[in-house]
């Protein structure tokens, strides 16, 4: 599950480690926004690949662990956060690249049951080769302690937030314009509609396919970031993560990005609202409870707010 930010170390955030909660607006706002944003990120490259791949790549919630190690070793070799987090991305995406390339892609014809435990398989590797080489033991990003920024004379959000918030939001943006104006973007979901019809209309599936999984790899590997940076390293993150993944992506509707961008906006402020009368240790339960509601009254998920054609297309 993502870690809430009022639990992480003032010393890397600039808040005080006790939460902040009065039970007011605000602070739900401010931990809605900053945990719906990493689950935003994380959840929409496992989307895409559900997308095009038909099947639910388990590996994905490593890419993520994978991720905010790369990163936390770029910081330490002297690179600034930005850089770092950049570079994390980038050889995340490329790792997952690869894992399609060498595993995923030998086995696409024998079927979705073949990819998922070929997923299993392969979260297992990277969580195997993270660990000998970073260890057992919680790690945290060195940064800078920064102040919040004041809003009506309360503490607001710290720059780190303000930027993950902001990243994952035109990280949406980007991918809604990419899907809708690109030709690539326009090709990724005719291949994820009829791979053979696209096909024979001159599209190369192979291209799409790398890009889809470069691309969710990438987001996976930026939201394993900023998790290292609102709270701690550890092996058990990735996980933690796909289960989040998982229930964002079955609440927002399978295969569809933006019922997905929408269920990590509304799973983060119901846990954030529910936070209010139960103990924090009951999280993954009101995860899960806000998407059985949801499924009892929109059985397709999301997606359905906006109409089966447009739920296909997107």
């Amino acid at each position: 599950m993502t870690e809430p930010p009022r639990a992480r170390d003032p010393r890397v955030a600039g808040r005080p480690v006790s939460p902040m909660r009065k039970g007011g607006t605000l602070d739900i706002v401010i931990f809605g926004l900053i945990t719906g944003s990493v689950i935003l990120l994380s959840s929409v490259g496992f989307a895409l690949i559900v997308k095009v791949e038909g099947f639910l790549n388990i590996a994905h919630g490593q890419m993520l662990l994978l991720g905010a190690y790369l990163g936390l070793w770029l910081s330490n070799a002297g690179l600034p956060i930005v850089l770092a987090a950049l570079g994390a991305a980038l050889l995340t995406g490329a790792v997952g690249a690869l894992l399609y390339g060498v595993l995923f892609r030998p086995v696409k014809a024998r079927g979705t049951l073949v990819l998922l435990f070929t997923s299993v398989g392969a979260a297992y590797v990277i969580y195997g080769l993270v660990g000998a080489a970073a260890g057992k033991r919680m790690l945290a990003y060195d940064l800078p302690p920064v102040r919040a920024i004041q809003l009506f004379g309360e503490p607001f959000m710290t720059p780190y937030e303000l930027a993950i918030v902001a990243v994952a939001l035109l990280s949406a943006l980007a991918i809604h314009l990419f899907m809708t104006l690109t030709t690539m973007g326009k090709s990724i979901r005719a291949v994820s509609d009829n791979e053979e019809l696209a096909r024979a209309r001159g599209i190369d599936p192979l291209r799409s396919s790398y890009l889809v999984w470069f691309a969710a790899s990438a987001l996976g590997g930026l939201a394993g970031v900023f998790l290292g940076i609102m709270g701690s390293l550890h092996l058990a993150m990735g996980w933690q993560q796909i289960i989040i993944i998982l229930a964002t992506t079955v609440l927002g509707g399978l295969g569809s990005l933006y019922g997905v961008m929408l269920a990590a906006f509304v799973l983060a402020f119901g846990i954030e609202l529910g936070l209010l009368v139960v103990e924090p240790s009951y999280r993954s339960a009101l995860a899960f409870l806000i998407i059985i509601v949801v499924l009892l009254i929109r059985p397709r998920g999301l997606q359905s707010l906006w109409g089966g054609g447009a739920a296909r297309a997107h």
